[in-house]
This record gives structure tokens, sequence and C-alpha cells, in this order.
């Protein structure tokens, strides 16, 4: 039986979809947090000098994508045939050119132009990737994205939805089908248990 651990900072982001891949998959892991100080003591000897990092079996890998792809496919979260697995990693990718947008909008310093970066993500982003999800979302079926059970899409729509809600409240009010499918995701009993004990960020 493989040991997992998930190494990142004391908050979702890049860690949280390989975090949510095991909760899915109903799989124990050790839940490593940070702190800056603790990272830079042990950067070095990491492969890639970038968290998150997957401990499977005692070997350490890197690459947020590549680990969620791994254990997604693993665990039976990559679709039944080739062809949903290569939809559902055009779902992910295309989720993660929206996220390029939004991490322009979190790292941005001027107040004005935030704004503005954060006004074109609401009426230009936002309603592209819903559209996007509308089309492919009649490949899937019983809620999910691509095929008839939950896979690594739409449980990185869910990451994504509850992320950017979170710092940007109403982020999605326009996206009614991106809002419906990161709900299925989150009325799942496996994700509502790890919201209720997950263990709290700093302020």
């Amino acid at each position: 039986m493989a040991t997992y651990k998930v190494s990142y900072f004391p908050w979702k982001g890049n860690g949280e979809i390989i975090r949510l891949v095991l909760v899915i998959a109903e799989q124990d892991f050790k839940d490593e947090r940070l702190t800056m100080d603790e990272w830079l003591k042990v950067k070095e000897a990491s492969p890639t000098k970038h968290m998150p990092l997957l401990t499977v079996n005692g070997t350490v890998y890197g690459q947020t994508a590549a680990c969620a792809r791994y254990l997604a496919r693993k665990y039976g979260l990559m679709g039944s045939t080739p062809e949903e697995e290569l939809l559902i990693d055009e779902v992910y990718e295309c989720i993660v050119d929206f996220l390029k947008e939004v991490f322009k909008l979190t790292y941005e310093k001027d107040d004005k132009t935030k704004e503005e970066l954060k006004q074109k993500i609401i009426t230009e982003n936002v309603p592209k990737l819903n559209d996007y999800i509308k089309l492919r979302s009649k490949l899937g079926g019983n809620g999910f994205i691509i095929g008839k059970k939950i896979s690594l899409a739409d449980i990185h729509l869910y990451n994504i939805v509850d992320q950017c809600e979170a710092s940007f409240p109403g982020f999605f009010s326009s996206a009614p089908d991106i809002k419906k499918h990161a709900d299925v995701v989150k009325s799942d009993a496996r994700i509502q248990k790890w919201i209720a004990t997950m263990p709290k960020m700093p302020q």
C-alpha cells in the first residue's frame, strides 16, 4: 500500500489540487504544511526547488499538474477511455490558462490596475471559460463535465472556484455552468468531510 505526503505552504494555492485528488481517491496522506522559514531549510534538497511536492513511498516528486495527473490516473479519475482522458487533460489545461490571468490579478500591486484586471477577467475570461465548460459538459453526465463519474476536470474546476471566490466574492456570479459543476463536487461527502476537518489557514 502506497504512502503519501503532500508538502506545501499552510494555505490552499497550488497544493490544494493534489490534496483534493487524494481526498476524492480516499487515500490517507500526510498533509505537511511548511512555513517559509521551514521551506527554505529544505528547498535545496528538493528535486524541483518548488512546492508543492508529492512524496510517494519515500520518493519526492514535483510539479503540480504532473502529481495531480499521476494520482488521478492511478485512482480512476482520468475517465474510462483514452479519449476521455484527452478531454479531461484539455479541460485541466484550459483551467490553467484561466488561472494565469487570475495570477496577474493576485500579484498586481496598483489598486487601479488591479480593479481593471478584475473587471476584464469577470467580463471576458469568466464568460469564455463558462462557455467552454458548457460545451464540453455535453460529453458528461450525472453533473460531471467529462464522462459519468467525477474526474480531475471536475475537481480542478471546483478548486479554482473555491479559491477565487474566497479572494474575490462573486467572481463567478455570471457563470452558471461553472458554478453548477463546482457545486456538484462541493456537495460530495468526501469534500464536505475535508472542508470540515482540514487545517485552518493563517489569516
